[in-house]
């Protein structure tokens, strides 16, 4: 346990905590005493959700050399439950604060909006091609999105692939990315313009 442990803290790009540590102890400790672990209190899920999402979220040869450090230690078969078993509880956590976050977050108006941007996406059409009620709601939910830190941004991505599926999950958020950076070039060009125009007139 404890040289698995040694493992995750020396990850490179593995962003490490106490909430990491105790997921990870939980699963592995459940594999081998033969418990199910989707069986665990639902803190203890997130614990493991959280800390399965962190190893996802190394650089891919980065994630490649932990779960074969993973493997080499305790074994190919026990290494590879545990990521099953891991990766089945973080898609489950992530489904679930996806529903709780939508309930919650999105105002009748601010839901049709995003709907309508997944149904975009899913038939091939750009979402900035809407109507201006639609195009403003989705501004305003991809500036909250891309303010946040990278790390959150990519929780917010996990959750649209618990939501949607990965590869349309994937393409909402860069339709999201996609309209946010429209914005912020229109809002700088516009203050380049104010700032040109004084300068113009004074000549």
């Amino acid at each position: 346990m404890l040289q698995v442990l040694s493992i995750l803290q020396a990850a490179k790009g593995m962003k490490w905590n106490q909430q990491v540590e105790d997921g990870m102890k939980k699963i592995i400790e459940d594999e081998e005493g033969g418990m199910d672990p989707e069986k665990e209190a639902e803190t203890v899920r997130d614990e493991i959700a959280v800390a399965y999402k962190r190893i996802l979220m190394l650089n891919p040869s980065d994630e490649m050399q932990l779960k074969d450090d993973f493997r080499r230690v305790l074994g190919s078969e026990e290494a590879e439950d545990i990521f099953d078993e891991a990766e089945k509880i973080m898609w489950q956590e992530l489904q679930e604060q996806a529903r709780i976050d939508k309930e919650l977050s999105l105002k009748t108006s601010q839901k049709k909006a995003f709907d309508q941007l997944v149904k975009d996406v899913k038939h091939g059409k750009d979402p900035s091609q809407e109507g201006e009620r639609v195009v403003k709601k989705l501004k305003e939910d991809a500036a909250k999105i891309l303010t946040l830190s990278p790390q959150e941004q990519e929780e917010e991505k996990y959750k649209f692939y618990a939501e949607y599926g990965e590869e349309t999950g994937e393409k909402v958020f860069q339709a999201i990315k996609a309209i946010n950076e429209a914005e912020v070039e229109k809002a700088a060009a516009s203050t380049h313009e104010e700032v040109q125009g004084p300068a113009t007139a004074a000549r």
